[in-house]
């Protein structure tokens, strides 16, 4: 195991070991079974950070096998605030990087994932029909481009308040892409079939209504909800399918009923005439299908078939012909099972992102904050006036004015001045943009989450506390334990003089061993060797020639065995290897000799490192008093399983 692997599993076992619940403890669990200096270590806590399996209670032994690890661990974090680890600079700048992320996390799966779902679930017996007006817009699009697009929306909006056609007022305001409109009619979808902010807008409307505009990732918007009804369950499909566009697409799929109408296996007849290659392979399988996945007339077609017929006849979609066949119709036998179903495709949605950026802009539209527009603008006009000069270099007035608030904490334009300084320090006022603004609010919740973590869910403070105790931990075993640079070399030294023996290099071969796909290259490779050159410059002259030497080996196993047979300045007969041909070339047979201390010492720091935990334990259980009570251990076991 190398050191961060090590570090990293250390530090979770330790926040498991913390990780005690609250739990009401009867007499019995507040039994002394150890102690560590002054702290008491009861039975309840033993028992509460033992590893079991989960809703399963601890077998003595594992109390017993447990009680002096768990003691050692105690007596570890007393060292470590006695030696000031706990406050080291660099446990600290770690401990920071986890408890940013770590919140982030925390919000996630103790906030963020049960609200949403909530709506989520509540939205998913829905499915919309609704039709849109698109501007595109890109994320730094100016405040100018900005407003006019919220403006010309607005007045789209009025019109068809008015009375003016939506698709006409569509073909008028919506971009377009490759001529064709960016916005119009859209298919019946439910939820987690588009963007966030879209769903948010359409599922707050009645059937009627138009929105006003918003913003999404691609630009603004006004939705008008036409129809809502109850969400179609999902069908699992399969298909024989062949493109339209031609008669023999035609004939060929009536071609493929026929057979199958014959007698023929389903799956045969798929694999003979289906053309949609992806699922031919897997009897033709496209898995579930619904509205908002597919267009609206392929799944009109699969809705309307009668699931009590083993296949369809062939059905002409948009996509192709199609011999559908219904595997399977979504159903849930309870509550439970319905929402363990939704909140796969939940989970699974744009609804919900394991990222910060969807934790940051949950928290911007859950909590309060507010934006000072006057002290923005006046931030913007002194921008705007300074042209081409570098905004570290503009001189704002000393105003220190509040400019953004989220919750009880507050954000002034020197904030924002200073975050420009060390985001943007090269840029000139020329080309600043409104979306720096946008990422110094995200920025500045950022810098306050831990905070805020803390103060929404106090619990979590444990959870710092715990991975602080096992940075802290892993330090002292580091240092202590594992570290070569605070190893007794006086000890090493002991073991190397009177162990010459163990410590001694045998008899090696030193080697090359030569490779390539190409016999013609090895070959080339082989004559470079023998006209006198070395080996180390092959590589350099015959780039398809691998070489690879080694002096520190014994090896026994074919084809290193070749090498007892070979005298040196030899080659090998040609073998196959990793599937190349390849030859040795024993450069020289190395003979066995004493190793000196340095080259031993990895191995005599192995030998010796049990000894050496041994030793500082001792000395930790001597200086913190360590004490075990097995016999109170017992009969407080004993004791709880009486009740």
């Amino acid at each position: 195991m190398n050191g961060l692997d090590r570090k990293l599993g250390l530090c979770l076992l330790i926040i498991s070991i913390c990780s005690t619940l609250s739990i009401s403890q009867s007499k019995n669990d507040k039994t002394v079974v150890g102690t560590v200096g002054k702290e008491k270590i009861t039975y309840g806590e033993l028992k509460a950070n033992v590893n079991t399996f989960p809703n399963s209670s601890p077998s003595l032994k594992e109390l017993e096998d447990f009680l002096p690890i768990y003691l050692e661990y105690k007596a570890k974090i007393q060292f470590a605030e006695k030696e000031g680890i706990l406050k080291d600079e660099q446990l600290l700048s770690e401990l920071g990087q986890y408890s940013k992320q770590a919140s982030y996390s925390y919000w996630l799966e103790n906030k963020i994932k049960e609200t949403e779902f909530e709506k989520y679930y509540d939205r998913a017996s829905n499915e919309l029909k609704s039709e849109h007006i698109l501007i595109a817009l890109n994320n730094n699009a100016s405040p100018e481009d900005t407003l006019e697009a919220y403006q010309k929306l607005i007045e789209a909006r009025n019109k068809f308040l008015n009375g003016t056609d939506f698709s006409e007022l569509d073909r008028q305001y919506s971009s377009t892409q490759n001529g064709r409109s960016m916005g119009g009619d859209l298919p019946w979808f439910s939820i987690g079939t588009t963007v966030k902010e879209f769903e948010d807008q359409i599922f707050s409307l009645k059937i009627g209504e138009v929105s006003m505009p918003f913003r999404t990732q691609f630009g603004y918007h006004i939705v008008h909800l036409q129809d809502k009804r109850s969400r179609t369950l999902s069908r699992e499909v399969s298909h024989i399918f062949t493109r339209a566009g031609s008669q023999a697409s035609k004939e060929k799929v009536d071609t493929a009923f026929e057979k199958l109408e014959a007698g023929w296996p389903w799956s045969e007849v798929v694999l003979e005439f289906s053309d949609d290659g992806l699922s031919a392979p897997n009897g033709g399988k496209i898995g579930w299908v619904n509205y908002g996945r597919y267009q609206t007339g392929f799944v009109d077609s699969v809705m309307a078939l009668d699931t009590e017929i083993d296949y369809s006849k062939p059905i002409q979609t948009s996509y192709g012909y199609h011999i559908f066949r219904i595997d399977s119709v979504q159903s849930f036998g309870n509550e439970e099972e319905k929402k363990k179903t939704y909140m796969k495709e939940f989970l699974d949605s744009p609804n919900f992102k394991k990222s910060n950026s969807f934790v940051i802009n949950w928290l911007m539209n859950n909590y309060r904050n507010s934006v000072n527009q006057q002290v923005l603008e006046n931030f913007n006009t002194k921008i705007a006036q300074s042209d081409t000069l570098k905004i570290s270099n503009i001189e704002f007035p000393e105003t220190n004015t509040n400019l953004f608030s989220f919750r009880d904490y507050k954000f002034t334009d020197t904030d924002y001045h200073n975050y420009l300084d060390a985001t943007h320090p090269e840029a000139s006022a020329k080309s600043y943009s409104d979306k720096w603004f946008s990422d110094f609010k995200t920025y500045a919740i950022d810098s306050v989450l831990v905070k805020l973590t803390v103060s929404e869910f106090p619990e979590f403070q444990k959870t710092l506390d715990n991975y602080q105790k096992g940075l802290a931990v892993y330090q002292v075993n580091d240092t202590y334990l594992w570290s070569a640079a605070t190893v007794d070399t006086s000890e090493l030294v002991k073991i190397y003089e009177n162990n010459e023996a163990e410590y001694s290099f045998p008899k090696r071969h030193f080697y090359y061993l030569l490779s390539s796909f190409a016999d013609t290259s090895l070959a080339k490779g082989i004559d470079f060797i023998k006209n006198g050159n070395h080996p180390d410059s092959l590589r350099s002259y015959y780039p398809r020639v691998s070489v690879v030497k080694d002096s520190t080996g014994v090896f026994t196993d074919d084809p290193f065995d070749k090498l007892e047979q070979m005298s040196p300045g030899s080659f090998s007969e040609p073998f196959d290897y990793r599937q190349r041909t390849a030859v040795f070339y024993l450069k020289e047979i190395l003979p066995s000799r004493k190793m000196n201390f340095e080259e031993a010492f990895n191995r005599l720091l192995a030998s010796y490192q049990p000894k050496r935990e041994d030793l500082w334990l001792n000395e930790l259980k001597k200086r913190f008093k360590i004490k075990a009570d097995y016999k109170k251990l017992r009969n407080a076991f004993k004791n709880d399983e009486k009740l």
